[in-house]
């Protein structure tokens, strides 16, 4: 289960300066404009930084601003997303030393900031997260993570947030599930949530089952003491027994209410999902079989080997390698790509080899989008 690191004194210095100057002067703080709502976060994995586009109508060549730098603790970052305060998650996890975590920043922060709180995965609970969203409404998120250390290693985690520190609530994982190297995630509702799986081609829909309460146990009578007889001289003491280990808990293996599989969706290494406020299924694949880089888009509750309803593909729409996708109320489309390490904007009911309306460079490689409430 994640735990939470006090930050102590550096956390008390933070909220001396926030209290004296809520500016850019301020060290480790530095709390940006009011951003509008459908902000776009991108997460740079090559710079250690998560890069902020304050407007998304027009082609930038680098972000409005960022949360970067070495009090930001960021660590090849992932995906992320935001809670129903506002404020950023992200799930980090560095390939190359095998470092990972959980940060949360408070709503707005920008610059070389520390953290409002970080959390660290044990080698049983996120070894290695990736996928990272949350449902605000119900205050839950749901993490994907590869477990090398477990004989069931992908995994579908689900946390809740209600208490303001992640409490494990499901941990979902077998044969059944169909989980295989899962990537990108996205709630449909508050009760389920869609994983992109890149290991087998899959885009799986999962029931989230309510969680029993915790028993209360009942209180064990204390006996009434028998007295001892007198001992007898004993050649050799008696051994004491060893404490019985606790065991770990078992991955649910549930199979999923849904998934879209099959020659006939195109599907090659699907890695970022999104769910539109209609229904449609978004899919950010780099290797749509047949395709290539493409943004496939399914009907609402999509189930089985069906075709997509539209492909956005082809040279003019300057994909590369996919990696995650958003879709924000007006319908218009975020691309995360990280082989251009660009973000990409297409209009509304995009379709077949369409340009798009704006292109955003992060500087260094995207992997995963957020739109701030």
């Amino acid at each position: 289960m994640l735990r939470r690191l006090t930050l102590g004194l550096a956390a008390i210095s933070v909220a001396v300066a926030v209290a004296a100057c809520n500016s850019s002067t301020s060290t480790n703080l530095n709390i940006g404009p009011n951003f509008a709502t459908s902000t776009l976060y991108a997460a740079n994995s090559s710079l250690n930084a998560v890069a902020i586009f304050s407007s998304t109508t027009a082609s930038l060549t680098a972000p409005s601003y960022q949360i970067g730098g070495a009090s930001t603790t960021l660590n090849a970052p992932q995906y992320l997303d935001f809670d129903a305060t506002g404020n950023l998650w992200v799930a980090n996890y560095n390939a190359s030393t095998g470092s990972s975590s959980i940060l949360e920043f408070k709503s707005q922060a920008t610059g070389n900031v520390l953290p409002y709180a970080t959390y660290i995965g044990s080698a049983l609970s996120v070894p290695e997260p990736r996928g990272l969203t949350i449902a605000r409404t119900q205050n839950l998120m749901a993490l994907t993570t590869l477990n090398p250390a477990s004989s069931v290693s992908s995994q579908l985690l689900i946390y809740s947030l209600a208490s303001g520190t992640p409490v494990l609530q499901n941990t979902i994982g077998g044969s059944a599930t169909l989980l295989n190297i899962p990537t990108g995630a996205a709630f449909v509702s508050g009760s389920a949530v869609i994983v992109a799986n890149s290991g087998d081609a899959t885009v799986a829909t999962y029931t989230i089952p309510t969680p029993s309460p915790t028993p209360v146990p009942t209180a064990t009578p204390v006996p009434t003491a028998t007295p001892s007889p007198t001992p007898k001289p004993s050649s050799s003491p008696t051994a004491s027994p060893s404490p019985t280990p606790i065991p770990t808990a078992t991955p649910l293996d549930l199979v999923p209410s849904s998934a879209i599989a099959g020659s006939l969706t195109h599907l090659g290494s699907p890695r970022g999902v999104t769910v539109a406020s209609n229904g449609a299924i978004y899919v950010a694949d780099p290797s749509a079989v047949g395709i290539g880089p493409a943004v496939l888009v399914f009907a609402a509750n999509a189930n089985g080997n069906v075709a997509p309803t539209s492909i956005i593909a082809g040279s003019s729409t300057g994909l590369v390698a996919p990696s995650d996708v958003k879709v924000d109320a007006s319908g218009n489309i975020y691309v995360a790509d990280s082989g251009a390490n660009k973000v990409f904007v297409f209009a509304p009911g995009a379709t077949g080899n369409v340009a798009p309306k704006a292109s955003l460079s992060v500087g260094g490689t995207v992997v995963g989008i957020a739109l701030s409430p």
